[in-house]
């Protein structure tokens, strides 16, 4: 699956503050909890709407995205070797 822009965006960001690797590494800890963690999302799109932060929460809503950013972090932290 191709990432969503927003993802991109988050991980850009993630990357610019140094975060790619703890980040990464949680992800790889909570992946089996895919499905909860969207519903999690779920939960907190209410709060975000209006914020620069919507379009990421909504993105992290549907399960099959949080392997998305997952893959997205560790190829991007290959690349940098």
């Amino acid at each position: 699956m191709e990432p969503s822009p927003p993802l991109r965006q988050l991980a850009n960001q993630i990357e610019q503050a140094g975060f790619s690797v703890p980040v990464a590494i949680v992800l790889q800890i909570v992946a089996p909890l895919d499905v909860v963690c969207s519903q999690g999302a779920q939960a907190l799109l209410p709060l975000v709407r209006g914020t620069r932060w919507a379009g990421v929460v909504e993105s992290l809503t549907i399960p099959e995205h949080w392997p998305a950013l997952r893959d997205l972090l560790l190829a991007r932290l290959q690349e940098r070797g």
